[in-house]
């Protein structure tokens, strides 16, 4: 029996989804010879370490909101430091530890910590790999780390779509990719949608948040930020040398509610959002749509707000879709089209939990 011993730092929608999908499946894959061992859920405030693995209803209750790590025992947590939090995964893991981060933290360097450590990383994490070229290039050429760590970051783009691992494939067999065209934000996929179809904007996201779509705070989705942070993870993995700073993104956040909590600027959205209702409604009138789109190529890097026809290509999609047209050498006439869900947790959870399973096949 190979056992699997997982870490899952990060326990709001993605990692409770990612719980949900693994206490699932565990059964299957143990019948495969595979004990797929959560060891560690880690919270902001606390964290859960049982060195032979999470009991299944334990993990089931804190997947569902049903208990509360703080009421499961434990220490430690992101917010009480992360040298806390290393040491307690350390001592619950074993051999071939997988650590998941599917939280939103800014620090760039855990990453490389955890690698030097000799465990594998997977995450969901945009921040890391989008902070300064020191940091990106140390986690991702492995500098002074064990060979063996593995490092996945699949559904940092796409959920759980097949992107990265995709473009790694064709960059690895020799081919080029001379141009990525992509609508990559379901948040702001489904907002266009709804708004083309008349929903006024303010309640387009706030049904979006409802569903789970949004960022804990919608304007990390508005503000353009998250389709930056996903152009830049393109771009480099085609060899750009960007700062996010190098990227402009048109921001949908009004600038009177820039600064507020979450709660005002969700109930104050719709006094500053009636311009691009209005927009919205013209675009319409012209048969187009608007559409958030990036576009990469190893040279350069844009992101904003388009134009597109009603029905076709980027304007055939509706709600939280994600489209990706990849041209390449090889794919030059008959671009690559990569389409599919873009945002919920449990797509995500799914690209996640798809990368646990490269790392573990590897």
């Amino acid at each position: 029996m190979r056992i699997a011993p997982i870490a899952i730092v990060g326990k709001g929608n993605v990692g409770r989804a990612l719980m949900r999908q693994l206490a699932a499946s565990r059964e299957a894959f143990l019948r495969r010879g595979i004990d797929l061992r959560v060891t560690a859920v880690v919270g902001r405030n606390a964290g859960l370490y049982v060195r032979d693995g999470i009991p299944q209803d334990t993990l089931e209750d804190l997947a569902e909101g049903r208990a509360r790590i703080e009421m499961a025992g434990g220490a430690g947590g992101p917010a009480g430091g992360w040298e806390e939090v290393a040491a307690n995964i350390a001592a619950s893991g074993s051999a071939g530890q997988i650590v998941v981060d599917a939280t939103a933290e800014d620090d760039a360097a855990v990453h490389a910590e955890w690698l030097k450590r000799g465990w594998h990383v997977v995450t969901a994490n945009k921040k890391p790999l989008t902070g300064p070229l020191l940091h990106y290039d140390e986690i991702i050429a492995g500098r002074d780390r064990p060979e063996s760590a593995r490092y996945r970051f699949g559904a940092t783009v796409g959920a759980g779509l097949p992107v990265i691992s995709t473009i790694q494939d064709m960059l690895a067999t020799g081919d080029s990719v001379i141009e990525i065209r992509a609508a990559v934000s379901g948040t702001l996929g489904f907002l266009f949608s709804a708004c083309q179809d008349g929903t006024p904007f303010a309640a387009a996201v706030s049904e979006a948040k409802k569903r789970g779509y949004t960022e804990p705070d919608p304007r990390d989705d508005l503000s353009g930020a998250d389709v930056a942070r996903k152009a830049l993870i393109l771009g480099r993995l085609l060899g750009s040398r960007k700062e996010l700073s190098d990227v402009v993104a048109e921001s949908l956040v009004p600038s009177p509610l820039a600064q507020t909590d979450v709660e005002t600027f969700l109930g104050e959205l719709g006094m500053h959002s009636r311009a691009f209702d209005d927009r919205c409604r013209a675009t319409v009138g012209r048969g187009r749509v608007l559409r958030y789109l990036l576009t990469v190529r190893p040279d350069a890097v844009r992101v904003g707000i388009e134009e597109v026809p009603i029905g076709k290509d980027f304007g055939s999609l509706t709600g939280p879709e994600n489209m990706f047209v990849i041209r390449t050498k090889r794919y030059n006439a008959v671009p690559l089209v990569i389409r599919g869900p873009g945002a919920g947790a449990e797509v995500t959870a799914a690209g996640v939990f798809a990368d646990i399973f490269r790392v573990i096949n590897h």
